[in-house]
């Protein structure tokens, strides 16, 4: 278990299966909804390899999350607009720790309300069955609509649009630097705000209810300022200004796919390592609001490929007799990406910790028992529900 890391499409493209493992030894990964729609959207793609069919571009990339799917966040949109309505309890989170839909079927709540328990067998099986070729009428709809949605995004239109603000405020501006410095100017101004809000919901594609109740809110003065308000969808509001002021003044490419493949880095406060081979991602980086590492997706495969190695030198000698200490512990910070991001987010355990119990299931703790239960009953009922067969059967794991 490692320091959480999310990861784009062009960097799962990168890995071999040998590095993906590693990548799922060194770090604990989280999946986004964007990766999910993207790997879907090559089951309609136009023009696949020679010699390649749609569907084999996602069984490949499914083949190597079967193992090693992480968690998958809740999606943007949903956290934006329920932070920035008021419905939310408090602000979202922005801390580099993943948020699950709680309303998702495979998340569960504990009986107390205190717990969250994530059912990733609904998902292993979702990798799997694209893995084997195996697609449902609603997989083949959801990848063409994605096409159609691509092929309707009107980049010209988009320049148009946001000309005039580039002008007044960004006429002297030379770099992406000057137009994130520029934009937190403008949005800083107690003026500005009933624009931020509107930009908010634009990015967040806010239905007609969430924006009257956020107008209403802004207009009664209990929106004294959004960025305080609701610091996640201001996030994306302000991600999504400077990419429309950057593709207008040409600091970026003009790649219709851009539009989609920003949404990455919606997420980027909900992890702690962040590994890209877009220079999309690579250029705006700077705008996002985190305390997340960006990592090149080449440097890090150079470094999951020393991994690989050196696990395979360690298994080797093993199997000849020989001792051998554990493989990570010769890569310094130094020299090594991996183990640098390991000693940047991950705590030494303290010299007076203990580790827990390990064994049978009755050395456990009683409390710790108590959770197991519970949680195993709460899965047997869902279960249930999806007229599955019971995994637990209410009997305590071994």
């Amino acid at each position: 278990m490692g320091p959480i890391l999310t990861f784009d499409k062009s960097f799962l493209e990168m890995l071999n299966p040998s590095e993906i493992d590693e990548l799922d030894l060194q770090f604990k990964l989280f999946v986004t909804p964007i990766l999910i729609s993207e790997i879907l959207a090559d089951l309609k793609h136009p023009a696949p390899r020679q010699g390649k069919l749609p569907e084999d571009l996602v069984r490949a990339l499914a083949r190597k999350l079967v193992s090693n799917h992480g968690v998958i966040q809740m999606h943007f949109r949903s956290l934006g607009l329920g932070e920035i309505t008021g419905s939310l309890a408090s602000p979202v989170t922005m801390n580099g720790q993943v948020i699950v839909d709680g309303a998702a079927p495979n998340v569960l709540q504990t009986k107390d309300g205190q717990g969250t328990i994530y059912d990733g067998r609904q998902d292993w099986e979702m990798w799997k069955a694209w893995a084997n070729g195996d697609f449902t009428q609603t997989d083949e709809y959801l990848a063409s609509r994605w096409r159609e949605q691509s092929a309707q995004i009107d980049l010209a239109a988009i320049t148009t649009q946001w000309a005039e603000f580039c002008k007044q405020y960004l006429a002297n501006a030379r770099t992406i630097s000057d137009v994130i410095e520029r934009v937190d100017e403008v949005i800083a101004k107690p003026e500005e705000q009933a624009t931020l809000l509107e930009m908010a919901f634009l990015f967040l594609d806010a239905p007609p209810l969430a924006r009257g109740l956020g107008i209403r809110l802004l207009q009664a003065g209990l929106i004294p300022d959004v960025r305080s308000w609701s610091p996640y969808s201001t996030s994306i509001a302000r991600l999504g200004i400077i990419f429309c002021c950057c593709l207008t003044l040409k600091f970026i490419t003009s790649r219709p796919t851009n539009v989609l493949d920003l949404q990455y880095l919606f997420y980027a406060p909900f992890g702690m390592v962040f590994v890209s081979h877009d220079r999309l991602h690579r250029d705006l980086w700077p705008a996002t609001t985190t305390n997340a590492t960006f990592v090149w997706g080449a440097e890090l495969k150079a470094d999951l490929q020393r991994y690989v190695q050196a696990r395979e030198a360690a298994s080797a000698a093993r199997q000849r007799g020989e001792k051998q200490p554990y493989y990570p512990a010769s890569f310094t910070p130094e020299e090594s990406v991996i183990a640098r991001l390991r000693a940047k987010y991950l705590k030494p355990p303290s010299s007076q910790s203990k580790s827990g119990p390990t064994g049978e299931f009755e050395q456990l703790p009683e409390d710790v028992k108590r959770q197991f239960r519970e949680a195993m009953e709460l899965l047997d009922e869902r279960d249930a529900q999806r007229g599955v067969k019971a995994r637990f059967g209410n009997k305590p794991a071994k």
